[in-house]
């Protein structure tokens, strides 16, 4: 009886799941629905919660094996997100950042430290005492989350042809945040790992500290990238973003058993990688091909972590609360604060020069969830369930506001791109 229950169940969430897609597929058809529906269907929600209803329904037998398959998937995408912010900082496009884009970049930084200080001191002061269990490392990691998430598209090469792909725009922003996220999330992590010496037994290399573990995150990274690049020589074309797979997962892998930071280690792969490869077209291409698919799965592992965090503990409101606030009052009061402050210093056309949008001003790229999906592993199961329920929650509140009032934003703001945000 139990076992048919357990059955019945999984059938239930199995058919929700199919409910769920199948309304999304008739609204994408539907010509005239609200404008806040198509909104919702377009922020990608609906794998976020086919992902929930599936970890809450699926038998234990298959929970344990889908987990460990989740958590791999986990790691590759924070390894190829970060390449992905890796191969922005190419040679070629270098000497295409501007001055207005550092200053406007750099501006949000500071404004978004000081803005995450105040927020976290002020609320957390006022709803809880134990602020030391939630400051340090997870501070830090959710500095780095918000500084990440300013990641754009991919631009045109205009001199090659209309859609030709020059690779993404370099942001000192999302590297800088994997940088800040990656030593917050080693700093939570506990462990450290030995090395032993050649030619030297039995003497090891002790690695424990924070600043050690990141100089092994850019070597393993260095040694991904060097990897990737020799394998993929002679590869074609088709079997290129799977064989670029194939050797992140292989470096992300180690880094987890390590207790390095995967991110870091494809960021490294990827600035050594398209700087050193001779088919940097074939690879970003390859990379913008796979986006699809990077955007589908990426909210589906966030709602089944969301759920089993939720099944094995208590909900934490308190987190909860605190990151939703500092994410959707935060991060764009600093942006816009930086825009306002660049604009009226540098002028109109020097923002028109930085190749964003005013409504990226009000959205959170992919790069948030990967960070959070990161910083759940470290965290007890009742705040790692706040941590990305905030996150998604405020990233879909976010791209739904962008979207609706981002016209009316640059009637206020001191310029105005055509580009759209990643």
């Amino acid at each position: 009886m139990a076992e048919s229950g357990v059955l019945l169940r999984f059938a239930l969430g199995l058919a929700a799941v199919a409910g769920v897609y199948l309304a999304v597929r008739r609204s994408r058809d539907w010509s005239g629905k609200p404008p806040l529906l198509a909104e919702l269907i377009d922020s990608r929600l609906h794998y976020a919660a086919a992902g929930l209803i599936l970890s809450q329904t699926v038998p234990q037998g298959m929970r344990t094996t889908l987990g460990e398959g989740v958590d791999l998937g986990s790691v590759l995408l924070a390894g190829l997100f970060g390449l992905i912010v890796g191969c922005s900082f190419d040679a070629h496009l270098l000497k295409r950042l501007s001055r207005p884009q550092i200053w406007l970049e750099a501006s949000y930084l500071v404004l978004w430290a000081v803005g995450l200080w105040l927020l976290t001191h002020g609320f957390l002061n006022a709803v809880s005492e134990q602020t030391d269990s939630l400051g340090g490392g997870m501070l830090l990691a959710l500095c780095g989350l918000g500084a990440a998430s300013w990641m754009r598209h991919t631009r045109p090469d205009s001199g090659k042809g209309e859609g030709r792909i020059a690779g993404w725009f370099p942001s000192v922003s999302a590297l800088m945040g994997l940088v800040l996220a990656g030593l917050g999330h080693m700093q939570l992590r506990p462990g450290g790992f030995q090395v032993r010496q050649p030619l030297s037994f039995p003497q090891v290399i002790v690695v424990e500290s924070p600043g050690e573990e990141a100089l092994w995150c850019v070597l393993l990274g260095a040694m991904i990238g060097l990897l990737v690049d020799l394998a993929t020589r002679e590869v074609g074309g088709e079997y290129l973003y799977y064989m670029v797979a194939a050797g992140l997962l292989l470096g992300c892998a180690v880094a987890q058993v390590l207790g390095l930071e995967p991110l870091g280690v494809g960021a490294v792969a990827g600035i050594w990688l398209i700087n050193a490869t001779l088919r940097r077209l074939d690879l970003l291409r390859a990379l913008q091909q796979g986006q699809g698919m990077l955007k589908a799965a990426l909210p589906g592992v966030v709602g089944w972590v969301l759920g089993m965090a939720v099944a094995r503990g208590d909900f934490d409101l308190v987190v909860f609360g605190w990151v939703l606030s500092v994410l959707v009052l935060g991060i764009p009061a600093a942006r816009l604060g930086a825009w306002q402050a660049v604009g009226r210093l540098m002028g109109r056309s020097a923002l028109r020069r930085t190749g964003i949008d005013s409504r990226q001003l009000l959205e959170l790229d992919d790069l948030s969830l990967v960070v959070a999906l990161g910083l759940a592993s470290t965290l007890p199961a009742e705040q790692a369930a706040a941590l990305l329920a905030a996150a998604l929650l405020g990233q879909q509140l976010l791209w739904i506001i962008g979207r609706l009032v981002g016209s009316r934003l640059a009637q206020f703001t001191p310029g105005q791109t055509g580009q759209r945000s990643a």
